[in-house]
């Protein structure tokens, strides 16, 4: 998926974060309000900081078909 210019490469919990449970292999995180995201251009960034880039034409040709085939309702 397309994200600020780049391609979404991982998402990974920040780490500065700590197990929410240590006797446990879950990788849970407490108090986590945001991920951070490895670019394919090698950026990391923010999920607070995520810009989704979406190709318009496909946006409006998956409009038109949810509207075709919902009878115009959609």
């Amino acid at each position: 998926m397309r994200a600020n210019g780049s391609t979404i490469k991982r998402i990974a919990y920040p780490q500065n974060t700590t197990k929410k449970f240590d006797h446990w292999e879950c990788p849970a995180r407490n108090g986590v309000e945001h991920m951070d995201i490895e670019l394919e251009d090698g950026r990391w960034i923010s999920s607070g900081d995520l810009q989704l880039g979406f190709d318009k034409q496909q946006v409006e040709k998956l409009e038109k078909f949810i509207s075709d085939i919902a009878g115009g309702v959609a």
